[in-house]
């Protein structure tokens, strides 16, 4: 009895440093893609709720036309959907989501 549990607690311990390691390994890569691939001349800004949606300003302050595309961590099928815009230089574009903050989270901008 007191055997079994320690093959089952030693077995649990392996599967959660296994997916903790998978997750470590993916994590920085994502990342890194994501913040590579939008330049920082794109701006943006977040109002986290408004009457239950979330806004994201984004600003294109570069020379050039830029194709990006607003991520989250949710978006309501019921809401407006998340599109990719084609902002021309110091053009501004609001996207709007479903739900809002606190249930919701702007995760960044990647190119599309």
């Amino acid at each position: 009895m007191v055997l079994a549990r320690i093959k089952r607690k030693a077995a649990v311990a392996t599967a959660v440093a296994v997916s903790g390691m998978t997750l470590a390994a993916m994590s920085p890569a994502t990342a890194s893609a994501a913040t590579d691939a939008v330049p920082s001349c794109v701006e943006t800004s977040v109002v986290p709720e408004v009457f239950g949606n979330m806004l994201v300003y984004i600003t294109n302050n570069c020379e050039n036309t830029q194709r990006v595309k607003p991520t989250f961590q949710w978006v309501s099928g019921s809401g407006p959907q998340v599109q990719c815009y084609d902002l021309q230089p110091g053009q501004e574009v609001l996207q709007a989501v479903r739900p809002g903050a606190p249930y919701n989270k702007f995760l960044g901008l990647v190119s599309c």
